[in-house]
């Protein structure tokens, strides 16, 4: 019997390194609260050493309310509140290599990489990606749960989403995000976006937050097949926190994990990380009348109980414990294939 001081100090071991977390929509919490400086540390820096964080995906993500006009304008601002937010303390660093991260990882401070859910704020000027890239940008998502100049996010049912894929401008995206080093990153997109993403590119696909459909069936989520198609090119899968179940009852930490284990069966262990996507804490700052019109656009979330922040990621890697995974499998899930993609794509 392992007795919980000795799990407890297991997970401390494998926490030690910290964790890779690959989608956080931090840019956008941080620009809302503009007029109030300072929450980096005072709200959001507590729950990363609590949970301890190391590297996270600071994801750029433009609300429907400010698009079109908006779109350039408010993603610019979620990156200066960022680096104003990020100067104001020694605990972080924006990071744009791998030797950054390692870096940055040196001497004690949670690196951060700039990324983008959706190609709004460019428009359908792809000179604006360079200018990103030079800010920091260093993974691009074409497409959140909508249409846009790229392409057509996939929707939040077993399917329906429009079946055309990239647009022209979508395809100078992802050659574009080729050439500069930007990784881009699969999710969201509809299968048909994924196909055509995959038969553009060469190096190592990702997946940034996704779930696997076969236990939440839904375009959204990543299928079987497109597993094995990031398995094939040696990518990584993060593993989503909120789309693990229709069912609010087996929204569980228990079923997270059975995720992990599905896409570990299809393309091994080295395919899988952690992408958390917690949003909760957003979602319930919306008045209700947005929060039900979201509810009807896209679907009703539904959050794991004791995962729903970084604070909590101790819970998982116990859990992982509990379910019989060695130490060097748990190792790659929290950190290691993250810091592959990192070293391999970030020169």
């Amino acid at each position: 019997m392992k007795t919980k001081d000795s799990i407890e100090s297991r997970v401390s071991q494998l926490h030690a390194d910290g964790l890779v977390d690959m989608h956080f929509d931090l840019p956008l919490d941080l620009y809302e609260k503009r007029n109030h400086p300072g929450s980096l540390v005072s709200h959001y820096l507590p729950e990363f050493e609590a949970g301890d964080i190391g590297v996270l995906g600071a994801a750029l993500y433009v609300e429907d309310r400010y698009l079109p006009e908006m779109g350039l304008r408010v993603a610019l601002d979620q990156v200066a509140r960022l680096y104003a937010e990020v100067e104001e303390t020694n605990r972080f660093a924006i990071c744009r290599t791998s030797e950054e991260i390692k870096h940055a990882r040196r001497e004690n401070k949670i690196a951060l990489i700039i990324t983008m859910e959706g190609v709004e704020p460019l428009g359908d000027d792809l000179n604006l990606l360079r200018v990103f890239h030079q800010l920091g940008l260093r993974m691009v998502g074409l497409t959140h749960a909508r249409r846009n100049a790229a392409g057509v996010g996939g929707i939040f049912a077993a399917n329906g989403s429009p079946r055309d894929g990239l647009t022209a401008f979508g395809r100078e995206v992802v050659q574009e995000c080729e050439r500069l080093g930007i990784i881009i990153d699969l999710a969201h997109i509809n299968p048909k976006g994924f196909e055509e993403i995959a038969l553009l590119t060469k190096r190592p696909l990702i997946v940034s937050h996704s779930n696997a459909r076969k236990f939440y069936d839904v375009e959204r989520n990543i299928s079987d097949e497109q597993i094995k198609i990031i398995g094939k090119r040696g990518g990584v899968i993060g593993v989503n926190a909120i789309l693990v179940s229709a069912n609010p009852n087996e929204s569980t930490i228990d079923r997270y994990i059975d995720h992990i284990e599905h896409v570990i069966s299809l393309i091994g262990v080295d395919g899988v990380g952690i992408g958390f996507d917690f949003c909760e804490y957003l979602f319930e700052q919306l008045p209700e009348s947005v929060r039900k019109e979201l509810q009807a656009k896209l679907t009703t979330p539904h959050f794991i109980p004791d995962l729903t922040n970084h604070s909590h990621a101790r819970n998982l890697t116990r859990k992982l414990i509990e379910r019989g995974f060695s130490d060097v499998d748990i190792e790659k899930i929290l950190r290691g294939n993250w810091l592959r993609i990192f070293h391999e794509m970030l020169r």
